[in-house]
């Protein structure tokens, strides 16, 4: 059982009819083409979803939202949680792991000194 999904909504019969005749209606005036009519009336009545209706017919009829947008939604939210997590919990090992290895001064060594003792130049090979 999936609590996620919802049942999304079925286009109503009524609906298509309504589609179809808007379309022979908009054949029949010119503002679309039969050919355009044809394949818009047979998509409108292969359509299963309002939102699929609505494209099919030209937004003639149905509905532009979609009825998933709540679990699309929902889905994205839960994605964007889940990366926050990720990235939290990289930052906590990351920072548990310094602290257990050591401070910044074990992996920041101190450059060696540039110094020349007073009883030698600093041409002069030391020691010989």
């Amino acid at each position: 059982m999936d609590i996620l999904a919802t049942k999304t909504e079925l286009v109503a019969l009524s609906d298509i009819h309504l589609a179809v005749s808007a379309l022979t209606d908009d054949a029949q005036l010119g503002r679309i083409s039969a050919d355009e009519a044809s394949k818009r009336i047979n998509d409108s009545r292969r359509a299963v979803t309002p939102r699929e209706l609505w494209r099919a017919s030209g937004g003639r009829a149905g509905a532009k939202k979609r009825s998933d947008w709540q679990d699309i939604r929902n889905t994205a939210f839960g994605v964007a949680f889940l990366l926050l997590l990720a990235a939290i919990g990289v930052w906590i090992v990351t920072i548990y792991t310094g602290k257990a290895v050591g401070g910044e001064d074990d992996y920041i060594p101190e450059p060696p000194s540039m110094t020349v003792p007073t009883d030698q130049n600093p041409e002069e090979p030391g020691g010989g």
